[in-house]
């Protein structure tokens, strides 16, 4: 086993170095016979090198003095590290970088990479292919084809074809794909932009996210914006901020409207509570529904169960086994605590159209028609008319403009 020593500012033709490399700032490694240079264990760089050839070795480390134009570290060739690659320094690979963790100081630019974990402190440029655990970029991240990663932190931009990120996903600038992503969970400070058929297990969107068409998370946190021209299915819903689909919604669970959720379409979801505002076509809560704020639907609102608070508006038919209107709902959260108490408390409750088995119309609450089998007003409650088929109770202040009617059967409600 023998040691080998290069001088600065040499050119060395090598093959095989049996034990450790050492060379001097700018040093020149090139093939002897024009093919790969092999070193068994570490290899050792005071600086800036250039590496005319596939290179290999056990492990590699560079003492760079802060990184310059081209960079400091040259490889014109495949880099193969069995080990880690440690480089204080700007580097390009011309070709592909197989290593077992590769932390650079500088920019990075490669061919392709395969790797543990990336850390980079400057840019970060594949031409090809990124597979890789832990990826952390404090620049911005380009590959130009799909990348494979269990983690990936961004402090500017990120672009990528597409891919899969079975673990975090965090980028504080913007974030762009061409194709499908695949993501576990995510957090978007900036924008992102990710294209049809993407899906996540959870997305948090403190900035503004947007969907180029349909797609699928299990949970989204909605703080910003997000849009999705086209549908949008999850498990848990909760907007804080603003969301806008285009096509129709459905939450297997919760949904929580405590911003702004403006849907062109349909609505499903297994609970729902709105503590700012709700349009849509029509809404459907196959559990129950309260309404904190305002809900507008053109076809109507319905739920097995359906609480209209004080102050709150719904425009739109309301469906429903049992409604009550203009009833104290006891806050969700913090946010809606404020929502409610800043926006809807102290204003007079309004509703559309009502149907119902057993329909509350609660103090100073007004609605228009009432189609119920049993109806309850309470003092100062209001309403258009009201047809009910089994029993009435009305205080002795309450307003109709014509007088209650009982029918055998009710009309068909519109959803």
């Amino acid at each position: 086993m023998t040691d080998v020593a290069v001088k600065a500012n040499v050119r060395a033709p090598l093959e095989l170095v049996d034990g450790e490399l050492r060379a001097g700032r700018n040093a020149t490694i090139m093939a002897l016979s024009g093919g790969r240079v092999v070193v068994t264990k570490g290899a050792y760089f005071e600086g800036p090198v250039t590496i005319d050839c596939d290179f290999e070795c056990a492990y590699i480390r560079v003492e760079g003095k802060g990184f310059g134009p081209g960079g400091d570290v040259i490889i014109r060739g495949d880099l193969v590290v069995h080990g880690s690659a440690d480089m204080d320094a700007s580097v390009r690979v011309t070709g592909t970088a197989k290593v077992e963790a590769m932390d650079v100081g500088g920019h990075l630019r490669v061919g392709g990479i395969t790797t543990g974990r990336l850390r980079v402190g400057g840019h970060l440029v594949c031409k090809g292919k990124l597979e890789a655990g832990d990826v952390d970029s404090g620049g911005h991240f380009t590959v130009f084809d799909a990348i494979k990663v269990n983690s990936l932190r961004v402090g500017g931009h990120a672009e990528f074809k597409g891919g899969a990120i079975s673990g975090e996903l965090r980028v504080r600038g913007h974030l762009k794909t061409e194709e499908p992503l695949t993501y576990g969970r995510t957090q978007v400070f900036g924008s992102m932009r990710l294209p049809a058929g993407s899906s996540g297990q959870h997305l948090s969107a403190i900035g503004k996210a947007e969907f180029e068409g349909d797609m699928r998370c299990k949970e989204m946190d909605v703080t910003g914006t997000v849009i999705v021209n086209g549908n949008c299915s999850a498990e848990a819903v909760k907007a804080t901020g603003k969301l806008s689909v285009a096509g129709s919604v459905t939450v297997s669970q919760n949904l929580e409207v405590l911003g702004v959720a403006e849907i062109k379409r349909d609505l499903e979801c297994g609970y729902l509570s709105v503590g700012g505002k709700l349009v849509a076509n029509s809404v459907v809560a196959r559990e129950r529904a309260d309404v904190g704020g305002q809900v507008s639907t053109t076809k109507g609102l319905k739920a097995v169960s359906i609480s209209v608070g004080r102050g709150s508006r719904v425009n739109g038919p309301i469906i429903g086994d049992r409604v009550e209107v203009g009833k104290e709902i006891p806050p969700m959260g913090v946010e809606w605590q404020h929502q409610l108490s800043s926006s809807w408390t102290g204003r007079l409750t309004r509703v559309d159209d009502v149907y119902g088995k057993t329909v509350r119309i609660g103090p100073y609450s007004q609605a228009k028609r009432v189609f119920a089998e049993t109806v309850e007003f309470e003092n100062g409650a209001m309403a258009d008319e009201i047809t009910y088929t089994t029993e009435i109770r009305l205080p002795n202040n309450y307003h109709l403009q014509k007088p209650p009617g009982k029918a055998d059967r009710l009309p068909e409600p519109p959803l």
